[in-house]
């Protein structure tokens, strides 16, 4: 959330791309064998760079990170999933979705507000229909804003009729923001209520915290000096 203040300077070329993944490996001396495409940026805005540059990181002779341990993920801009499900390569999906309800998702990501929920819907079955792969909702709980037993009802009617899977996201603390993390009994109650509907869920665990590296941090320690 604070990384998205920093603003848009340009998009990425597939080189630029690719040379973060060669930089961490030289830094830690180990290959890299997992990507996820996220973060300060929307992947699908960059489509073609994106798509040259995971196609690098997939070739058997440069990185050779296997296609399906490549993710994209998407804020769920319907024209890039349409067009990511046409691509030959095995990459997985992954779509912020953070609510279900188009009202509270409008105020947590206004700038959506074109992409609506149902149109994003019927895209992403049409995704695995044509593609074949499950794709995961990324759902950030915050406390007061989308963790209330309607915004869950809400999510259990949304995957219905999907191949998907649900991460829960617990929200990274950021200093000035009006967004607070939910407990860890409340994260544990989503994830049970899920399962109860035969909903794969898994809850994820948050790492960089301590560096303000988490997501949604990355700002945070230039932009509060």
């Amino acid at each position: 959330m604070l990384t998205g203040k920093l603003g848009l300077t340009r998009n990425l070329l597939p080189g630029e791309i690719v040379d973060q993944i060669t930089l961490v490996q030289n830094d830690l001396g180990r290959r890299v064998t997992n990507v996820v495409v996220m973060g300060q940026g929307e992947p699908f805005s960059n489509f073609d760079n994106v798509i040259d540059a995971l196609k690098l990181l997939n070739h058997p002779k440069l990185l050779n990170i296997g296609a399906r341990h490549i993710t994209v993920s998407t804020c769920g801009l319907v024209e890039g999933v349409r067009k990511f499900s046409r691509i030959d390569e095995q990459f997985t999906l992954a779509v912020s979705l953070h609510a279900a309800r188009q009202e509270v998702r409008d105020g947590i990501m206004p700038k959506l507000a074109n992409q609506r929920l149902d149109t994003l819907k019927r895209t992403l079955q049409d995704y695995a229909k044509t593609s074949g792969r499950r794709f995961s909702f990324e759902y950030a709980l915050m406390e007061g804003v989308n963790d209330s037993e309607e915004d869950l009802d809400a999510l259990i009617d949304y995957c219905g009729g999907l191949l998907c899977h649900v991460n829960l996201i617990p929200l990274n603390s950021i200093p000035g923001s009006p967004f607070k993390p939910v407990s860890q009994q409340a994260m544990n109650h989503w994830a049970d209520a899920l399962e109860a509907h035969r909903i794969p869920v898994s809850i994820r665990k948050s790492r960089g915290s301590d560096i303000a590296a988490a997501c949604g941090q990355l700002a945070a320690e230039t932009s509060h000096r």
